[in-house]
């Protein structure tokens, strides 16, 4: 499959749903859940720091292997803002889940219009 991440460079990434790539996907979902149900957890700073860490390191990771990316998108990688990096790692898990863009453009839209409604209730 095709995966373009504009952030970081133009080109359009070759990524085949082999099982290492499989893998690596499931082993990061699993991560971020653990995180989440961690977060609530009883952790001293120190803890939470390196858990911190290692999320930012695995996110990272993840990108990089899975979407080959060479030096100049590695450093652009590095300067983005963590939100920005979540928001491409979510996009390739789920095109590598086997979701199209047309599927995922779908998803963002039902989520930020959830987000909007939450917001004006809130008020």
């Amino acid at each position: 499959m095709k995966i373009k991440e504009a952030k970081l460079s133009d080109r359009e990434h070759i990524v085949k749903a082999t099982n290492r790539v499989m893998k690596a996907t499931l082993a990061l979902q699993v991560m971020m859940a653990e995180i989440d149900d961690v977060e609530d957890a009883d952790l001293t700073p120190v803890e939470q720091l390196k858990q911190q860490q290692k999320l930012i390191d695995d996110v990272m990771n993840y990108i990089t292997d899975t979407l080959k990316l060479n030096q100049k998108e590695q450093e652009k990688l590095d300067d983005l803002e963590f939100d920005d990096t979540v928001k491409i790692a979510n996009h390739v898990v789920m095109r590598v889940q086997g979701y199209s863009e047309d599927d995922i453009a779908k998803l963002n839209r039902e989520e930020s219009q959830a987000d909007d409604k939450s917001e004006a209730e809130a008020e």
